[in-house]
């Protein structure tokens, strides 16, 4: 990786965490690439385009409120960043703590794919994910 890749990467990835921790949805999705797509693990068979990514952001927001992140940790890789914190939130059963691992692809300024990996049992639990 050149440090121009790098410096890239770099800048997407701090964008992506300061979007995150403003809780602005259009600030967020403003970061994936108009073709991006979203996975996620306790929905193993589908893959969100952006604009349905964002009514998901916009669902959880009235499900799982008041949402901030302990523990935010990135790292750089080649391709993108990785992103591993701790979402905390209010719910209807509580404030949960959920730990989560975001992977994402970057291409140019944007994000092209994002793979989130959820703690499943303390979302089940909350009521956060089906099944």
């Amino acid at each position: 990786m050149t440090q121009a890749a790098l410096d890239r990467v770099g800048a997407v990835a701090k964008s992506w965490e300061a979007a995150c921790r403003s809780l602005d949805n259009a600030r967020i999705v403003d970061h994936l690439a108009d073709h991006a797509v979203v996975w996620y693990n306790f929905q193993p068979d589908t893959e969100h385009p952006k604009d349905a990514y964002r009514g998901m952001l916009d669902a959880s927001a009235t499900t799982f409120s008041n949402q901030r992140y302990k523990d935010m940790r990135v790292h750089l890789h080649p391709g993108g960043f990785v992103e591993q914190a701790t979402l905390v939130g209010d719910t209807a059963k509580g404030v949960i703590e959920t730990p989560f691992l975001l992977v994402a692809t970057v291409e140019g300024d944007k994000i092209t794919r994002i793979a989130e990996y959820f703690d499943t049992t303390i979302m089940h639990q909350a009521g956060l994910a089906g099944g």
